[in-house]
């Protein structure tokens, strides 16, 4: 399977890709946009979430009981005092870092039902639910916080599968081809059944659907991406005199 730098790489990479179309459209603010970025390369790492052993889980643990922490305080800043802040930030923290990595090390197994489909369109819905009612986001921007985090997770998912051929060996399939794009367990009928049901149930949570693929159907979403894909009269325009000191150029 793919490795760490591998599925970093590849998630920023897709992801970066899909925020660009946003930011060339104009169908979304930059600061928006960047959040989704960010979304989509966290998204790539969250399948190893059940290899807790890992020294890059361990640290994409810390990092995300940091930012969940600052998104409480965020939310909560013009309600309540620093002190209150601090104990919110270090509640958020405390339960994510250790409640939720500790729950993941003990009921979850590597390559198990969170490695699979359904996980990873749970974990964007849940997203999207969170972000619209703890956050107040829009239904379009709450959609997209969430569709970007289950891009994240298939794009990990297709690498950890394209890493199973082994194009260099004897044989042309490793033992692992098929235990990664799994839509979930035969092993476990009863956990990929309430799997299924927590998708379902946390799609009943989210805003409704249908602003967010109106705006994704819509040809004037990308008419503007579609109108920008090749320069025009001239390259870069303005470029050097952004770059450049102005004695320069006069000269």
């Amino acid at each position: 399977m793919a490795n760490f730098n591998t599925h970093l790489l590849g998630a920023a990479a897709v992801s970066g890709l899909a925020a660009t179309v946003l930011v060339m459209s104009g169908a979304a603010p930059h600061q928006a946009v960047i959040g989704y970025f960010v979304l989509g390369t966290i998204g790539g790492l969250l399948p190893d979430i059940d290899l807790p052993t890992s020294v890059p889980v361990r640290i994409a643990f810390m990092a995300l009981a940091v930012v969940a922490g600052f998104l409480v305080v965020f939310t909560f800043g013009r309600r309540y005092s620093l002190v209150e802040l601090v104990i919110l930030w270090m509640a958020a923290f405390f339960l994510i870092r250790y409640g939720v990595f500790s729950l993941l090390d003990r009921f979850t197994a590597h390559r198990g039902l969170i490695h699979t489909v359904p996980m990873g369109i749970g974990l964007g819905l849940l997203t999207t639910a969170t972000a619209f009612h703890l956050f107040a986001a829009s239904v379009v921007h709450s959609w997209l916080c969430g569709t970007f985090v289950t891009l994240g997770f298939i794009v990990h998912l297709l690498l950890d599968e394209f890493y199973s051929v082994d194009l260099f060996g004897r044989k042309l399939l490793k033992s692992s081809f098929g235990t990664a794009f799994s839509f979930g367990s035969f092993n476990q009928p009863l956990g990929t059944v309430a799997l299924y049901l927590l998708v379902a149930g946390l799609f009943l949570l989210c805003p409704p659907s249908k602003p967010f693929t109106d705006f994704m159907l819509n040809r004037d979403t990308y008419r503007g991406m579609t109108q920008r894909l090749l320069p025009g009269e001239t390259w870069f325009p303005g470029f050097l005199r952004r770059v450049t000191p102005y004695s320069l150029l006069d000269r």
